[in-house]
C-alpha cells in the first residue's frame, strides 16, 4: 500500500485501548485484508488508503462494550469489524450516508443495534440502520472511542421522512 501506516491508536483512551488488548489487539498489527477489500470492491465500493489501514489493524475483533451507559444512548453491544459482513450487499447504505455526509463510504463493521459501520477516506465513522444515520467520529480514534467507551453523545444526523431521529438531532 506504500507510506506510513496510519495512528489508530495514540488518540485512544484508556478505556478503548484495554478493550483493543483484550480482544487481540496488539501494537503493529498487520492483517492481509487484500481478498476482503477485492470482494468488497468488485461490488462496487472505492478503497481508500484509511479504510485498508483500519481493516489490517482491527479486521476479525469484538470490541467491547466497555461502558454501557453512554451520554445519551445505551451501549449494549459490541464492534465487531468485518468489512465483509457489514458491506455485502450494502452498498445502498454507503451511498447514503455519502448523500447525508459526502465522500465515500467503505465498510468496516457493524455495532448498535446491528448497525453498518463506513469509514469515509478521511477516517470518518457513520453507522447506518433502519434509515437512521449516526455520526459516530470524526476520526477512526473518534470512532473507537465512541463505539467502545460511550464517551460521547451519539449524534444521529439523518432520519427518513417520518421516522424520529434516535437519538434526537443535535442532543449533546
Amino acid at each position: 500500500m506504500g507510506g506510513q501506516p496510519a495512528d489508530f491508536v495514540s488518540g485512544l483512551n484508556p478505556t478503548t485501548v484495554s478493550a483493543l488488548r483484550f480482544a487481540g489487539w496488539y501494537p503493529g498489527r498487520h492483517l492481509d485484508v487484500s481478498a476482503d477489500i477485492q470482494s468488497l470492491e468488485a461490488q462496487g465500493y472505492i478503497r481508500s488508503p484509511v479504510a485498508t489501514q483500519f481493516l489490517e489493524s482491527f479486521r476479525g475483533l469484538k470490541l467491547g462494550p466497555a461502558r454501557e451507559d453512554g451520554p445519551n444512548f445505551i451501549n449494549g453491544e459490541p464492534f465487531f469489524v468485518d468489512a465483509l459482513g457489514a458491506g455485502g450487499r450494502h452498498q445502498d447504505e454507503s451511498l447514503a450516508i455519502g448523500s447525508a455526509m459526502g465522500g465515500s463510504w467503505f465498510p468496516v463493521g457493524w455495532w448498535l443495534s446491528y448497525s453498518h459501520v463506513f469509514i469515509r477516506q478521511d477516517g470518518a465513522l457513520a453507522a447506518y440502520a433502519n434509515g437512521l444515520i449516526w455520526s459516530i467520529g470524526e476520526t477512526p480514534c473518534e470512532g473507537l472511542n465512541l463505539m467502545v467507551s460511550a464517551d460521547r453523545p451519539l449524534i444521529c444526523v439523518h432520519a427518513p421522512e417520518g421516522m424520529k431521529p434516535w437519538p434526537k438531532e443535535g442532543s449533546r
